[in-house]
């Protein structure tokens, strides 16, 4: 079910009124300014499956005992901020399990997060998807209407999006990744497989979606301009590491990659702070394509 925004904010409006007090459908409504129809709604769709109860005439929280220190409190609202970007169903379970662990969340933190929205089916499929790779058992699905049978090896979060990365065992256990939210029809097979410690390491260093498993890795070298090179310190690559310095503060960085498109937009995004110093055909597919761009707009 998909939740427009002002549903949205009213549901996260009524999970704060109820984190201060208990209040009735009635008096929920009077404040939000709806029919008390709109607050049952809300209450037997949404509010009643992630931890709101009846008690009498009111509605409240059902909160638990578990405390956590301020620091613990920071993290948790930077989760529960986050958590507004997978979509109103994901940030309605979210909240409420956030706001029972921290129980009264009051921050000033705005995170903006570029992800697409997860709707119940979605998350129903991330519990089936991480049931099945924590036993290590076969699925079968289709994607969007071809039938795969996999083996499922890690749910990963790149640029916004959701994937399933895995080996088709019809090709060979070929490897393979699949966009969460295009899956249909997943079912989980009674039939084990076997993984290895390489494999599990090197699905760690995956960059980007571009990412390879069956290809072997390469070397990337960056001058990274000493100005700029704070965005790499700050949102570092999981395979990047410094590997000189200039006398002008400029910083070379080398990037282990399996494809050319992990590391190809952040370049052309960064130009002119950073520039390829090797592989020298990645250099010139970068002038490549700055030469095609420039004659793109040249009137």
């Amino acid at each position: 079910m998909t939740i427009d925004n002002n549903r949205f904010n009213r549901i996260d409006t009524v999970y704060k009124i109820l984190q201060a007090t208990p209040s009735s459908m009635s008096e929920l409504a009077a404040y939000l300014g709806v029919s008390t129809k709109t607050i049952q709604r809300d209450f037997v769709q949404i509010l009643s499956k992630n931890g709101i109860i009846k008690d009498g005439k009111k509605l409240c929280i059902d909160k638990t005992s578990t405390q956590v220190d301020s620091s613990e409190k920071t993290v948790l609202a930077i989760l529960d901020e986050m958590a507004k970007g997978v979509g109103a169903e994901f940030y309605g379970k979210a909240h409420m399990l956030i706001s029972e662990l921290s129980q009264n969340i009051d921050h000033h933190i705005f995170a903006y997060n570029r992800s697409e929205s997860l709707s119940q089916s979605h998350i129903t499929y991330f519990m089936e998807l991480e049931k099945a790779i924590n036993a290590k058992h076969i699925i079968t699905m289709t994607y969007p209407q071809t039938k795969f049978t996999l083996k499922p090896l890690k749910l990963a979060f790149f640029d916004g999006f959701w994937y399933l990365l895995a080996l088709d065992v019809k090709s060979k256990d070929r490897f393979k990744k699949f966009h969460i939210k295009s899956i249909e029809n997943l079912t989980i097979i009674d039939k084990v497989f076997d993984t290895n410690i390489e494999l599990e390491e090197r699905l760690k260093k995956a960059n980007s979606i571009w990412f390879q498993l069956d290809t072997e890795p390469f070397d990337v070298k960056l001058m990274v301009d000493k100005d700029y090179i704070v965005y790499f310190e700050r949102k570092p690559l999981k395979t990047q590491s410094i590997t000189g310095k200039d006398s002008d503060g400029s910083v070379e960085i080398t990037v282990e990659i399996t494809n050319e498109m992990e590391i190809m937009p952040i370049i052309l995004s960064s130009i002119p702070y950073v520039r390829v110093l090797e592989p020298e055909w990645l250099a010139d597919e970068v002038k490549e394509r700055i030469g095609e761009y420039m004659e793109s707009i040249s009137i």
